[in-house]
């Protein structure tokens, strides 16, 4: 039996339903909250640049770069980095960090948006082109060509895998509620096999940094927008689960550069899943 999966369109409708993935006001204003402090250690980091498999004298296109929190720390490791991204602010933070990190040299901004016509723009071809938890796109089959259309060798994308932003493992078994969708990586994995490019899939698993809610009303109202189809069983588990498991900090706290007095946050600990995806392009046009 031949089953046929439009993974371009499943993905738009997911995309779609994502409240902020294509607003550029709402990324501009949340680059000063996004930048990571130069030099703070992350696992996750040196987890993807292990698996990059690069070589010293590797060049790399980092599309979605944020702040720098890949494009940074690759620059001190001696690369060279176009670094990418469709938010001038997300830019601005990058450049500094960069400079502050005496790596200004090293790194060459590019503002670019996952949805424009790539062939239009005078882009450089690295031997590495990857995106880090930013494959924020409409459209996904032209944004896996538009990758490998920079890459000399190689492409690599860190992946969540979960399917919606909000989703929360621990309270998700508590109430027994269900998977809901596929994560990115399944739909970026069916969309490269059907093409015959043959990935290659890792995970790379990292302490989670708890969310950290404003109030009770504002973890709830997210939470909810993730457990959309509950059953009355449910229901009455995830209002208890929260009741129990969901405790107010009276203490001053963090979160993304945001300062709180006082926040909400559960009381478990939680670790992060990313699938590392990458494949070879000469398997494209060989």
């Amino acid at each position: 039996m031949m089953i046929t999966i439009n993974w371009n369109e499943i993905w738009r409708e997911t995309e779609e339903a994502k409240m902020h993935s294509n607003n550029l006001e709402f990324w501009n204003s949340f680059a000063p909250r996004f930048r990571k402090k130069v030099g703070e250690p992350d696992p996750y980091i040196e987890q993807f640049y292990k698996y990059m498999e690069a070589k010293p004298e590797d060049t790399f296109f980092d599309m979605g770069c944020g702040s720098g929190t890949l494009a940074i720390p690759f620059a001190q490791k001696g690369h060279e980095v176009f670094a990418a991204d469709f938010s001038p602010e997300m830019l601005k933070y990058l450049k500094q960090g960069a400079e502050e990190a005496g790596v200004a040299d090293r790194i060459h901004t590019i503002e670019l948006n996952w949805n424009e016509d790539w062939s239009e723009r005078d882009l450089p071809k690295c031997d590495i082109a990857f995106s880090s938890r930013s494959f924020i796109t409409r459209d996904l089959t032209s944004s896996l060509e538009k990758l490998e259309s920079v890459a000399k060798r190689k492409v690599c994308i860190g992946a969540w895998d979960t399917p919606v932003s909000g989703y929360e493992r621990h309270l998700a078994k508590a109430i027994g509620y269900e998977r809901p969708g596929i994560g990115t990586h399944y739909m970026i994995m069916g969309e490269l096999m059907d093409r015959d490019v043959f990935p290659e899939m890792k995970y790379i698993y990292t302490p989670f940094r708890l969310t950290k809610y404003t109030s009770r009303e504002a973890a709830e109202e997210q939470l909810r927008s993730a457990f959309s189809h509950m059953t009355a069983e449910q229901e009455e588990k995830f209002c208890q689960y929260l009741e129990e498991h969901l405790i107010y900090h009276p203490e001053a706290g963090e979160y993304h550069g945001k300062e709180m007095n006082g926040f909400w946050q559960f009381d478990h600990n939680d670790n992060s899943s990313i699938a590392f995806i990458s494949w070879d392009v000469k398997s494209v046009y060989e």
